[in-house]
């Protein structure tokens, strides 16, 4: 945010916690508004840096031994790590630095933070990965050889801790703690290796069986014992020649300890994790349960599992002692972190996830081409991905190209959360739809999203009681385009998981099914319905008690991803409804007025043709 912006919010209140300090809370530009009428408060970096470290790889002098000056720079960004104190920053000028972040220490508050940022102008890169030696030879294999196919040995001293080449994504230990996957132990592709491999920079499709290298170039196979890899290569050239990479750790930033505070990172790459795929402790770049993080304008890319996580929880565990120690420690964690403005791409389960998440800000990141892991049954996935949230706002983000999981998925006893102003476009989930919120009893929103392109559902309420469904866009969509249904036997609160008083209002519903529901103890009314060539009938659906005042229009809608352009057509004005409550703004911010309202994202009445702008 910047000072000008600062000044503009509002100041309404501090907060304080049990170190402490004393935070002051500022609005939104526009104000957000909670399901409970509440506003979302967020927080801001205050700091004037007392003093500035800096790390500069290519400078001819650089020593990890130098003061960590402009001219005597360090030479990692470790080295950094473990001297700031509250207050001091470390700058970082250009360079490949493959190396693991671990900070020492946290801030003291918004006005004494700790910072990671780039050099102004500067590409910085953190890979978690080693450039192979030229040292490939033709591969060997009893079951068979062919001359496509190439083979290296992984000395020892390419890692420095674990070797990822050597643990399975999820073994029965992972999935114990996780029972719901449980029945996934041995199997694909929970049973592959942590470790990637990259040739030029191009990712590596990790099989199976050696057997089908020879028909899939891109591809690598890992011998039992994980010492030895087995490459098809993209092109088909000898990889003596390409510059080879594979992952040697599988975090990029984790700090030293639990808990820490008031840390701002920034501007900087992360690249190159072979992390796994239990659902806490995984992050590339991992808070590991801190609280008060600013994580912006970075990118996060091609990682095994998830990018960036964010959750109070730092690790789940079978034995009960460690696992109640860190329940309650993430009980008293405030949380505040601060998640915006970055790319999260190439992610294998997910690009932003995190358990127990409190008053989370998770705003205009760009997250593309997650979930290539297919791995949607182990119910962790997602473009974001956030567990047992408090107060926890996801707006304005970009979300393209998920496959194996929703775009954004909130789970289980979620409270007074908001999803809205997302651009979703081109998602594919089997089980649970582009925007899925789950297993919660107080309200929660989904409003003034664009949702295209959807292969699944689009808006699911599962397990979940008083979800308000308003002013979204959803299709084309081969899918129901709101879902409501109980799916498991579970128990919150005491009694066991329904899925009713959901109120899905106002929308523009573009589906062979525009709402499903499977309670009559749900609402749907207000909304327009796209004529499509499905056996959908207004008429008989509204004999069923819903949709009263809904209507039917020929419509269209097409997106172009590279212009971020909606082409719209309507052959008539659509109807103005009642205003649902606290949807103050539309989708690019414009306030609505009083009085009446247009069904879907924008406040205005199109008809006919139009193209409209779609950046968040």
């Amino acid at each position: 945010m910047t000072k000008s912006l600062l000044i503009l919010s509002i100041l309404l209140t501090t907060v304080s916690f049990a170190s402490g300090q004393i935070v002051e809370t500022l609005s939104l530009t526009p104000r957000v508004l909670l399901p409970d009428g509440s506003e979302f408060m967020t927080w801001e970096n205050g700091t004037v840096f007392t003093k500035t470290y800096f790390v500069d790889q290519n400078h001819p002098g650089a020593s990890d031994d130098n003061a960590g000056t402009d001219d005597k720079p360090f030479l990692t960004i470790n080295r950094a790590a473990q001297a700031l104190e509250p207050g001091q920053r470390v700058v970082i000028k250009s360079g490949v630095y493959r190396e693991q972040i671990i900070p020492l220490r946290g801030g003291a508050g918004p006005e004494k933070m700790i910072g990671y940022e780039a050099a102004p102008g500067a590409r910085v890169v953190i890979k978690g990965s080693r450039i192979l030696r030229p040292e490939w030879v033709r591969s060997k294999n009893p079951a068979e050889s062919s001359q496509r196919l190439w083979m290296i040995s992984l000395s020892p001293d390419y890692f420095e801790h674990e070797n990822p080449f050597t643990i399975l994504n999820a073994d029965s230990s992972d999935l114990d703690i996780m029972p719901w996957a449980h029945e996934w132990t041995g199997k694909y592709p929970f049973a592959l290796r942590r470790g990637m491999v990259f040739e030029d920079g191009n990712r590596l499709i990790q099989l199976a069986e050696y057997a089908d290298l020879s028909r899939i170039p891109g591809s690598f196979w890992v011998d039992p014992s994980g010492t030895m890899i087995h490459i098809h290569p993209h092109t088909g050239k000898n990889p003596n020649l390409s510059v080879m990479e594979i992952t040697v750790r599988q975090h990029l930033l984790k700090p030293a300890a639990v808990d820490l505070g008031f840390i701002r990172v920034s501007g900087l790459t992360f690249m190159h994790a072979g992390n796994g795929f239990p659902r806490t402790g995984v992050g590339a770049v991992f808070t590991r349960g801190g609280h008060h993080w600013i994580i912006e304008n970075n990118t996060v890319g091609q990682v095994n599992s998830v990018g960036i996580e964010i959750g109070t929880r730092s690790l789940e565990s079978a034995d009960e002692s460690v696992e109640n120690r860190d329940e309650e420690r993430a009980r008293r964690s405030p949380g505040w972190n601060i998640v915006r403005n970055n790319r999260v791409f190439e992610c294998g389960r997910g690009g932003i996830q995190g358990l127990e998440v409190r008053r989370a800000l998770v705003e205009g990141n760009w997250i593309h081409d997650c979930g290539w892991q297919d791995a949607e049954r182990l119910w962790e996935t997602g473009g974001i991905k956030l567990l047992v949230n408090e107060r926890t706002l996801v707006w304005k983000n970009r979300i393209e190209h998920i496959t194996g999981g929703p775009a954004v998925w909130l789970d289980w006893n979620n409270q007074y959360c908001r999803i809205t102003r997302n651009l979703v476009f081109d998602t594919e989930s089997c089980c649970n739809g582009a925007l899925f919120v789950e297993a919660s009893r107080r309200p929660n929103m989904v409003d003034h999203n664009m949702l295209l392109d959807v292969r699944g559902t689009g808006i699911f309420a599962g397990d979940t009681d008083s979800l308000i469904v308003a002013h979204n866009l959803v299709g084309p969509c081969d899918g129901p385009g709101v879902r409501s249904m109980a799916i498991t036997d579970r128990v919150l609160d005491g009694r066991r998981m329904t899925s009713r008083g959901n109120r899905v209002f106002n929308n523009i519903l573009l589906a062979g099914q525009p709402v499903v529901f499977a309670d009559s103890a749900n609402v749907s009314d207000c909304n327009v319905f796209g004529k499509t060539s499905s056996s959908f009938n207004l008429a008989e659906w509204r004999k069923k008690g819903w949709d009263a005042n809904s209507s039917q229009i020929s419509m269209e809608c097409a997106y172009n991803p590279e212009t971020m352009e909606l082409f719209w057509f309507l052959d008539s004005l659509p109807p103005l409804f009642p205003r649902i409550r606290n949807c103050d703004f539309d989708y690019h911010g414009m306030p609505r007025g009083e009085g009446l309202a247009v069904s879907g994202p924008f406040k205005d009445r199109f008809s006919k043709a139009v193209t409209l702008k779609m950046t968040p």
